[in-house]
């Protein structure tokens, strides 16, 4: 039958890795890094036959962050991150790099 060949197997290649550390400055301030990892390898460009399948990407990312204690009930956060991705299957129409910066103040009561 022909009509068999046209879907192949699914498959779930994928993987993720990251790392972290973090290290205290002082007694009221701390610094963090962390580095992650995606890739899913099993995208499928049957498009001549059918419906390609499967997925493609590849997504690497650091981010930084440091806190301060402003007074015990007093907290500032600054975050900053870098995400590059690649994307196989919207055929790299979803390829993006980007940086990203936070802050906020946390109030304990």
């Amino acid at each position: 039958d022909a009509a068999a060949n046209l879907v192949p197997s699914s498959e779930n290649d994928y993987w993720n890795a990251s790392v972290a550390a973090g290290y205290a400055l002082d007694n009221q301030t701390d610094l963090r890094a962390q580095y992650f990892y995606y890739r899913a390898d099993n995208y499928a460009g049957t498009s001549l036959a059918s419906l390609p399948y499967g997925a493609g990407a590849e997504e690497h990312g650091v981010t930084s962050e440091l806190t301060r204690a402003i007074t015990p009930r007093l907290r500032w956060t600054l975050r900053y991150a870098f995400v590059r991705n690649r994307d196989q299957t919207s055929g790299g129409h979803n390829n993006f790099d980007a940086h990203g910066v936070y802050s906020s103040m946390q109030f304990r009561f």
